[in-house]
């Protein structure tokens, strides 16, 4: 399907093999004529360079260029919060930057688990996970445990990883599942530096509720089939919500967690930032979303009244396409019909002001809409019933959710190809760049 003529947004992300060969892939996102979410690989291509904004924003333009997207056409651009990637499309781009929901949920759980205590735990169900899945002994004694313990599921422990989203949460869940018969081999073995007590098994627990939410989002926000920016700011609010809430269980350091995850969510999105209003425009433009619950009324005002200037801008641009006309060569005489004119003068300002007023209706009767379930899926609203009432809120609300709130569509096309990148220890050339492009596009 072609992209040319149409609001794109895109999402960017860079990789490096094994033997030190970086990539930059580009895709791009529409929202086509028949209200159904498309992406393309645009490019996938090495940067022999070094990585620095302006060549890394070189590499994405070069992309565009390829399949003959203007710059201009580009909405937004969605990247992890790397420096680099970051201003090549603020600074040399000029274009609109937003950040990867799922990598600010991330950056933001790290920090509530350094907490000391609960970073002590984690870092003991690490090393446990490690030893039971480096031990063929302790592998067999756990599997042992647990048919003895008749238990339904024998799975094993999983190790988090730092840069891999909810791993520590799934981490934490499965020693919890696993906890008795892991328990049992510890004792039978008497590995005390691997021992738990029942106080951080407690806060463990606890912790894993904390996180839970955070994993739903994550999930929630890595589809590429529906609109997902205009998600963001409501899933935070929730997010936020969540952490306010307290239970007797809560120590100081669970607290303390909740309070370094409540303050870096808030950093992340700062209210006299471009990049807020940008993603309320796609909640308002979202029928799941369009209440602003989540802003207070002077924000829900603000933006009303961008949205309202956008199809402003619409209506004038199409109204002055439909009405040009050559300039008369000579003015025209007075007559009896301008006559009648200057008379009712007056009458055609007042319409005039009522077909401006008629764009503010719509906005109105728009925001009178039901409100979707979260779960609904808003473009097939748009298509079905939106588009024909709204006709110039559809225009605006095809380019805002256009865009993703997460990245994730350009690191599948890394952890799919790069991941058979490097069981070949990454022999890439400059001549095996069409290979990679290749399976990218078609796992």
């Amino acid at each position: 399907m072609a992209i040319k003529n149409k609001a794109v947004a895109l999402t960017t992300d860079g990789w490096t093999s094994l033997a030190n060969d970086a990539f930059v892939t580009v895709t791009a996102h529409v929202i086509t004529e028949d209200w159904e979410m498309k992406d393309f690989v645009l490019k996938t291509g090495e940067l022999r360079e070094s990585h620095t904004a302006e060549n890394v924003s070189k590499s994405i333009v070069d992309g565009l260029q390829e399949f003959g997207v203007q710059l201009e056409s580009v909405v937004a651009v969605t990247t992890d919060n790397a420096a680099n990637y970051v201003n090549a499309v603020e600074k040399h781009m000029k274009t609109m930057n937003v950040p990867c929901f799922a990598h600010t949920i991330n950056l933001a759980v790290r920090k509530g688990l350094g907490v000391r205590s609960i970073e002590n735990s984690v870092a003991r169900l690490k090393r446990t996970a490690a030893y039971f899945n480096h031990s063929a002994t302790a592998s067999y004694l756990l599997e042992e445990k647990q048919k003895q313990m008749e238990m339904p599921k024998r799975d094993k422990l999983i190790n988090d990883c730092a840069t891999r989203w909810n791993s520590t949460y799934e981490m934490i869940s499965r020693a919890l599942e696993q906890q008795a018969p892991v328990a049992a081999v510890i004792f039978d073995k008497k590995l005390s530096n691997l021992e738990l007590s029942t106080s951080e098994w407690t806060q463990l627990e606890r912790v894993k509720d904390i996180l839970r939410p955070f994993k739903v989002s994550t999930v929630a926000l890595s589809t590429d089939k529906y609109p997902t920016a205009s998600a963001v700011l409501p899933m935070r609010h929730v997010l936020l919500s969540h952490l306010r809430q307290e239970t007797d269980s809560d120590t100081a350091a669970v607290k303390e967690m909740k309070a370094k995850i409540t303050a870096d969510l808030n950093k992340r999105y700062p209210e006299d930032g471009d990049v807020f209003m940008f993603l309320n425009t796609a909640s308002y433009l979202d029928p799941r979303f369009h209440c602003l619950r989540h802003l207070d009324h002077g924000r829900q005002q603000e933006v009303h009244d961008k949205v309202l200037a956008e199809i402003t801008a619409i209506a004038a641009a199409e109204k002055s396409g439909e009405s040009e006309l050559p300039a008369p060569l000579e003015a025209p005489r007075k007559s009896s019909l301008s006559a009648m004119g200057d008379l009712f003068s007056q009458v055609y300002q007042q319409q005039t002001r009522a077909a401006a007023y008629d764009l503010h209706g719509e906005l109105v009767q728009y925001e009178r809409e039901p409100q979707l379930p979260p779960d609904a899926d808003p473009l097939l609203w748009w298509k079905s019933t939106g588009s024909a009432r709204y006709p110039y809120i559809a225009q605006v609300a095809k380019k805002y959710l256009t865009v993703p709130g997460t990245s994730v569509r350009s690191e599948r096309v890394f952890s799919s190809a790069g991941n058979i990148v490097n069981k070949k220890r990454s022999a890439l050339a400059a001549d095996h760049v069409d290979r990679l492009v290749f399976l990218a596009n078609n796992m």
